[in-house]
């Protein structure tokens, strides 16, 4: 019986603790990607800020190639949805949105994951000049 109680003892502190630490974790993360492309700064953006064009680039449509993809509105601007939906899970369904454009410099997107997880996220694509 004292060998129980121990054991309770034990898993209960385990989980006291996990429980502790996840009051304390972050419940935001930032995934920073950087490439350096030997090309006027204006080009780059004007290839960038188009969403049509990020399936030449994505690794998540490349995973999939034939995911049903939908456009509304006009590409490169601000209101534009791209929604995709794959039966791959590792891929799944949503949309992003072009929220902002700072012409020359950074678009600023929402995206809306559905499947196989509901979530919203905020992403950007910023360009900068390098000497």
């Amino acid at each position: 019986m004292n060998v129980l109680l121990i054991v309770l003892a034990i898993v209960a502190g385990v989980v006291a603790l996990l429980l502790l630490a996840a009051l304390f974790t972050r419940k935001e993360y930032q995934v920073t990607r950087d490439i350096t492309i030997s090309q006027p700064r204006q080009k780059v953006f004007d290839y960038i800020k188009y969403l049509r064009n990020q399936d030449n680039f994505s690794k998540w449509a490349t995973m999939d190639p034939e995911m049903k993809k939908e456009y509304h509105g006009t590409d490169g601007t601000p209101g534009f949805v791209s929604a995709w939906d794959s039966n791959m899970k590792n891929v799944g369904k949503g949309e992003q949105e072009i929220i902002k454009i700072t012409d020359g410099e950074q678009v600023d997107f929402s995206i809306h994951f559905i499947k196989p997880f509901e979530g919203l996220a905020t992403a950007y694509m910023q360009t900068t000049a390098e000497s």
